[in-house]
């Protein structure tokens, strides 16, 4: 990979690993799915955590597609088209959003998806 490219590629999974801390953040003080729909306030945080949600699948999808889907198919252990999938549905579907998924992606996925992208990260920078 170009260096031009490898540089883009680790500056986007920055941002990545940056929406990722932001929603681990502001969902705390929310143990379940339904503490944030019973609130303005958790409807909110809620709603801002599905706009980064968003991002990340929008900046899954252009690195997929700067890098011809070459770089995710080294890390099968994440779902990258689902994560794609996801921010389809959230952009185009958006009355449509299941909020338990969303829930099940802020509690139990994120964590998973940083540390692939914290091992993308150090392989694009040997």
């Amino acid at each position: 990979m170009e260096f031009t490219l490898k540089e883009e590629i680790i500056d986007k999974l920055n941002q990545i690993s940056e929406s990722i801390e932001i929603i681990q953040q502001r969902r705390k003080g929310f143990q379940t799915v339904d503490d944030c729909l019973q609130s303005m306030f958790g409807m909110t945080i809620l709603d801002a955590c599905i706009l980064r949600i968003q991002v990340i699948g929008e900046t899954i999808k252009s690195i997929d597609d700067k890098t011809k889907g070459n770089l995710f198919s080294s890390y099968p252990e994440i779902p990258w088209k689902k994560i794609i999938g996801l921010r389809n549905i959230i952009s185009h579907e958006y009355a449509n959003i299941d909020y338990d998924i969303i829930w099940l992606v802020m509690t139990q996925h994120l964590l998973t998806l940083s540390t692939t992208i914290n091992k993308i990260r150090t392989d694009l920078s040997k």
